[in-house]
């Protein structure tokens, strides 16, 4: 049973939503094609707080984008206030 209980305690940590883990990489590249940061912006008229960022940052991993580099996302973001 050991053996049982530690495969099932990997798979939770590196699996989310059944899927693989990605690489922050490739978890970014996802998130940039997906339109959630373009929406964001959109929705947020180019300007946003830090509460507002907050939420984001709370929906990308809940939407299973993580592991990821926010710093990153926050230069899209910013990309794409000047579009």
């Amino acid at each position: 049973m050991k053996n049982g209980k530690k495969v099932k305690a990997v798979q939770e940590t590196e699996c989310k939503k059944g899927l693989p883990v990605c690489s922050k990489e490739e978890n970014l590249k996802k998130l940039a094609n997906s339109g959630k940061l373009e929406d964001f912006v959109r929705k947020n008229k180019g300007c946003w707080d830090h509460q507002s960022w907050l939420v984001l940052c709370g929906e990308v991993v809940e939407e299973g984008y993580e592991p990821i580099d926010f710093d990153q996302v926050g230069l899209i973001l910013e990309s794409h206030k000047t579009k």
